[in-house]
């Protein structure tokens, strides 16, 4: 039985590090896309201090005018730290509480269905899946949140938030550490939480993602093609359309989460608006919607769904390769 249970902690070890391995990865390859979704999304309650035009090309434009190709990369030490960090300690809850659930029949709704997969099982109820992604979400969400927060700050700092007069924060690890400590001696415990519930309200997000990624995999799991890259690619089109459906439903309330981590960390007033929405024209909601509730969404659809097509299709590659090292059965 000891041997069973260090085997099963091994194996969400392994999982978790897999996460972090292909979050970090492709964090890195699409961060300039996310420097620009951020500053699209603070740029109108920034009292112009954040610069964004509306479309991608001519935001990444801007930046590198401005700050030259470095620009893109703000922020990246934040990124790849809250990434990496966040999805090994949610996917190491995740497949805890998952696994608990199914081999303790915690719920008359939980079933399972044993494969010849050796990290988890081929089929857990989506209602398992769901009651997982809940708690490991809450989880995550409370012990990274800072990690974000100073992600968001340090991504949309420029030239132009310096002239503003807004602190200016070093690269590297140290400046992740300098912005936190700053963040905390202004607003103590609670602006290092700026935006936490907002983030709370994503967590619907992610799990619409992982039951539909969830769902994908087990109905396409009998398919063995010929070709490798066949077999392999089906997980980053499964990541692709996951996120893309969870993102589309969910954006305004990232919007909002990231408008209040910035006014909490800068001191900025949000701006409210006294309007009848149910009186504007079709022109005009339209609009108003845009401006205010999706911005940056063309930029930011894109980015996510390839960032979770790759990382899933990096995931399931590490998978494979700690099963064949390991040779578990």
């Amino acid at each position: 039985a000891w041997h069973n249970n260090f085997m099963k902690k091994i194996k969400f070890f392994l999982t978790a590090t897999s996460s972090l391995i292909s979050a970090i990865i492709t964090s890195f390859l699409l961060h300039p896309l996310d420097v620009v979704r951020t500053r699209q999304q603070v740029a109108a309650a920034s009292d112009g201090a954040v610069i964004a035009h509306p479309t991608l090309i001519s935001t990444i434009n801007f930046i590198i005018d401005t700050e030259g190709v470095i620009g893109l990369y703000k922020g990246l030490n934040g990124q790849l730290v809250a990434s990496g960090v966040s999805w090994f300690i949610f996917r190491y809850f995740f497949d805890f509480i998952r696994y608990f659930i199914e081999e303790n029949k915690c719920f008359v709704f939980s079933y399972v269905v044993k494969s010849q997969t050796c990290f988890y099982p081929l089929q857990i109820s989506p209602f398992s899946n769901s009651i997982s992604t809940i708690i490991a979400s809450v989880l995550s969400t409370a012990l990274v949140h800072p990690l974000w927060l100073v992600k968001s700050r340090l991504e949309i700092q420029s030239v132009n938030t310096k002239k503003k007069g807004w602190k200016q924060y070093s690269a590297g690890l140290h400046g992740i550490a300098e912005c936190m400590y700053s963040i905390y001696q202004k607003n103590g415990i609670c602006g290092l939480y700026s935006g936490f519930i907002p983030t709370l309200m994503l967590i619907p997000h992610t799990l619409i993602q992982l039951v539909i990624y969830d769902i994908f995999r087990n109905q396409s799991i009998n398919y063995n093609s010929k070709h490798l890259y066949l077999s392999n690619l089906r997980f980053f089109i499964f990541g692709f359309i996951s996120k893309l459906l969870a993102s589309a439903l969910t954006y305004p309330l990232q919007v909002i989460r990231s408008r209040m981590q910035m006014a909490k960390i800068e001191n900025i007033q949000l701006k409210t608006y006294d309007i009848n929405i149910l009186k504007l024209s079709h022109k005009e909601f339209v609009n108003f919607a845009r401006d205010h509730y999706f911005p940056g969404l063309m930029t930011h659809i894109p980015k996510v769904s390839m960032h979770s097509g790759i990382m899933f299709l990096i995931y399931e590659a590490m998978i494979k390769l700690f099963e064949s090292i390991l040779s578990i059965n």
